[in-house]
């Protein structure tokens, strides 16, 4: 996943534009970032989609579900395979990839 991060220059240019600009430039800017955050939206679905399917493949191998394994991984009963550190990335992603979707569905279905 690659992540640009605005720098506050953009951030104060544009929060100057909503808070002193025309409405029809309030609604460009209010539009192209909606439109954006929908694109980032698809984009976060498909990884989830991909993240999950290797979370299916680690909980048939392991009988376990990952929420289930990364309570024991975290409290240490699990020990430090390869296996179970490669699981614990997954999950881990896949928890900020859901903290990220419910960040833009709240803007974007606001």
């Amino acid at each position: 996943m690659h992540i640009i991060v605005m720098s506050s220059e953009y951030v104060k240019a544009i929060n100057s534009q909503l808070s002193h600009g025309l409405d029809f430039e309030k609604k460009y800017i209010e539009s192209t970032i909606n439109k954006m955050l929908k694109v980032e939206l698809g984009m976060v679905k498909r990884e989830l989609k991909q993240v999950k399917n290797s979370l299916a493949d680690f909980e048939k191998r392991h009988k376990m579900s990952s929420d289930e394994f990364y309570k024991k991984f975290n409290a240490g009963e699990l020990g430090d395979d390869r296996e179970y550190i490669k699981w614990y990335a997954y999950k881990d992603t896949f928890n900020k990839l859901m903290e990220r979707l419910k960040e833009i569905e709240k803007i974007v279905h606001a």
